[in-house]
């Protein structure tokens, strides 16, 4: 994902949150004292663990406190304790009323603002709640309901509503029990996991590991389709944690091309794919808006490759022996506020006859796409494959609040396009001159 300059709202407009010294002072008390520490062993995948220690020359990541708070006067307890979960701080405004404050794992950061957190109403009742952000962050994810975790639906147009002045305010009747309130319904390595064992099953292989995070989770891939020496179609997903839409969209890309289908079969029979459905599982179990367990973006490091998750996955190219001549196509998945394809503005595969300019041609002509071209000039996953392994690329932007069902049609009908490119299309021979890129590996 790119740097976001164009906002969509969310219901009744946008505003910036104004700081407020409640706000100020509630997180000084939260934070204060609280500083990273080294992780002691590796952690379950979806298990949460201390932010580890970051490097100098990385933001200073404030970790999240697990912890619950109880309000027995409204019979109400929130808490943070559930994978993925993001909240700092509660404030109690009155009778069944609650501001949630949310602060990001380090600041300045993307406006990702992600939120997550569990209710438990001892009766049923009536709950409002007003969302808060740090360092004057904006409100951005309509919320998502659930009771069990399992079914989830998004607040309705009577229960929450954005005002003109930037509050965030959600109206919700609680029953007795739980009740989960998330950006997005979390989707976690162990989901992951599933999917790319039961994906990888159909096609006869099985998930690797491949390398370790900051906080010691693996870090998989899984292969399919021709042998050794194939073109290779290279797909990414989420470096960036909050970006559920991104993924639905990789998800339904993949199982396109591992279909029974007799284009499938095809398909696979000329070119090797290599998926890495995950790149930042502590960022997703953190709860984390941007970054890794260093709170550094992942996607601006595909050059300096100082954080381990990026180095794995160039170890594992490495040593496969893969480089340019050997990528027909690499694909980023991710999400902002709109549905969006950024390609390379130096990608001779973007001019006619290419296989870029042949598949955009292909997706526009069955939906409303949009091309963003920009220069190689930052360390982003699409500009390294371009510059380093001569690869069409692609980051693949799926909008927050694009339908499942769209997206997925969508991210099908890209897969059908791009299928007959790539077993007509060899991979080019050799990796152009990026200055960006010169004073990288």
């Amino acid at each position: 994902m790119n740097h976001r300059t164009d906002e969509r709202p969310h219901r009744r407009g946008r505003a910036a949150l104004n700081g407020a010294p409640w706000l100020a002072t509630a997180l000084a008390l939260l934070l204060s004292g609280c500083a990273s520490s080294p992780v002691a062993e590796a952690p379950a995948g979806d298990s949460v663990a201390p932010t580890a220690t970051a490097a100098a020359d990385e933001p200073r990541v404030v970790p999240q406190v697990r912890r619950s708070w109880r309000f027995d006067e409204d019979g109400i307890g929130f808490d943070n304790l559930l994978p993925a979960a993001r909240l700092s701080a509660v404030e109690r405004l009155g009778e069944g009323r609650y501001r949630i404050v949310v602060a990001p794992e380090t600041d300045p950061i993307n406006p990702s603002a992600w939120y997550g957190f569990r209710v438990q109403a001892d009766a049923p009742r009536a709950l409002e709640l007003q969302f808060a952000y740090a360092h004057d962050h904006r409100h951005r994810y309509v919320p998502k309901l659930s009771a069990d975790g399992q079914a989830w639906r998004e607040a309705g147009d009577d229960e929450f509503e954005l005002d003109v002045d930037g509050t965030a305010r959600l109206r919700v009747p609680l029953d007795a029990g739980e009740l989960r309130v998330f950006a997005q319904p979390p989707f976690l390595p162990g989901d992951f996991e599933r999917w790319s064992a039961r994906v990888a099953a159909q096609a006869g292989v099985a998930p690797r590991t491949f390398g370790s995070s900051v906080q010691g989770r693996s870090l998989q891939a899984f292969e399919f389709g021709a042998g050794t020496g194939a073109p290779l179609l290279l797909v990414l997903g989420r470096q960036h944690p909050p970006e559920n839409t991104g993924s639905q969209a990789l998800i339904a890309f993949v199982e396109a091309l591992a279909a029974d289908t007799p284009q499938a079969r095809a398909f696979r029979e000329r070119v090797h794919v290599l998926v890495v459905p995950l790149l930042n599982p502590d960022g997703v179990v953190e709860g984390h808006w941007r970054g890794n367990a260093n709170g550094v973006d992942i996607n601006r490091d595909w050059g300096p490759f100082a954080q381990p998750e990026t180095r794995a996955l160039r170890d594992l190219l490495d040593a496969r022996g893969i480089g340019p001549g050997d990528v027909a196509f690499a694909i980023d998945f991710h999400s902002t506020f709109r549905d969006v394809f950024y390609t390379v503005t130096e990608d001779p595969s973007r001019a006619p006859g290419g296989v870029l300019h042949a598949w955009m041609a292909a997706m526009q002509a069955g939906f409303d796409i949009e091309e963003k071209p920009s220069a190689a000039r930052t360390p982003v996953f699409k500009n390294w494959a371009f510059c380093r392994l001569g690869a069409p690329a692609v980051t693949y932007e799926v909008g927050d609040t694009t339908p499942a069902a769209a997206l997925a049609e969508v991210a099908s009908h890209a897969a059908h396009s791009l299928m007959p490119l790539l077993m007509e299309t060899q991979a080019t021979a050799a990796a152009p001159d990026c200055p960006a890129f010169r004073e990288f590996r």
